[in-house]
């Protein structure tokens, strides 16, 4: 646990080497994509001539547009994992003498950056509650999606794992990730809330892991969860994560087996 901990104060202090950087990139990403939903919003209203759309207002849409950028920060940023690069570059030979497992590493240092995004998350929260007054956020709901977000980050971490430990053996795994984002932002509820989805494709969905890592946490932050549905959610968050830390596994040990260690 204390090499552990000394792994994750490491990731924090490459997060902020360049603070500057590190929240520009965060304010420019999470400001155009909500600027981009809130014009799309505000047309699809006024063309509806409608108050409320599948029961979601104006404002509960654009809070949960607001929360669809952060929530996917702290649990599936790209920017975590660095797998591949380290075994096209062969840098991956210096984990192989560290005491401490890989995989373990790994998940400090990916846990180190999404605490941060997390705290950029209530700072983001507390200015929309004093400019635009009540969220509808409570602390209970507050909890509930702290710990869905803590789950899901485990989840979209051997997620991740997985698509880019098939650098071992493909030359290129950087449209894998592409695919898989898109496929979190359409199936997850990133590009509209699955409320907008029909019936049948909601019940397919709520057996899919995309769900988890972004739907899943920002209804629970907004308070439209239950605690039976919750505990589900979660039971289903860390079965989804052992399915994919158990091939994780798999792909590590037979990826070691062709590995080289130089880089290319």
């Amino acid at each position: 646990m204390n090499i552990a901990w000394i792994f994750y104060l490491q990731g924090v202090k490459a997060a902020l080497s360049y603070r500057a950087e590190f929240w520009i990139n965060f304010a420019g990403s999470v400001g155009s994509q909500f600027c981009v939903a809130f014009f799309l919003w505000k047309a699809v209203f006024l063309a509806r001539g409608t108050d409320t759309l599948q029961g979601f207002t104006f404002a509960g849409l654009m809070l949960y547009s607001l929360l669809v950028p952060l929530v996917e920060r702290s649990v599936m940023a790209p920017d975590m994992m660095g797998i591949a690069g380290e075994i096209y570059d062969g840098g991956l030979s210096r984990y192989l003498l560290y005491p401490l497992a890989y995989f373990q590493v790994k998940y400090a240092s990916s846990l180190a950056q999404s605490t941060l995004y997390q705290g950029q998350t209530a700072v983001i929260l507390a200015v929309y509650a004093a400019v635009f007054g009540s969220s509808g956020i409570t602390p209970v709901s507050l909890m509930m999606g702290l710990t869905a977000i803590a789950f899901a980050g485990w989840l979209g971490f051997w997620l991740l794992a997985n698509l880019e430990m098939l650098a071992f053996w493909a030359d290129n795994v950087w449209s894998l990730a592409v695919m898989n984002r898109m496929a979190g932002w359409l199936l997850g509820g990133g590009m509209i809330p699955l409320a907008f989805f029909p019936a049948w494709a909601r019940s397919a969905l709520e057996w899919l892991p995309y769900i988890r890592l972004l739907s899943f946490p920002i209804r629970c932050l907004l308070g439209q969860v239950g605690w039976s549905e919750w505990l589900f959610g979660l039971v289903m968050t860390v079965a989804w994560s052992l399915v994919f830390a158990g091939t994780a596994s798999l792909l590590w040990r037979k990826g070691l087996r062709v590995y080289a260690g130089v880089g290319i």
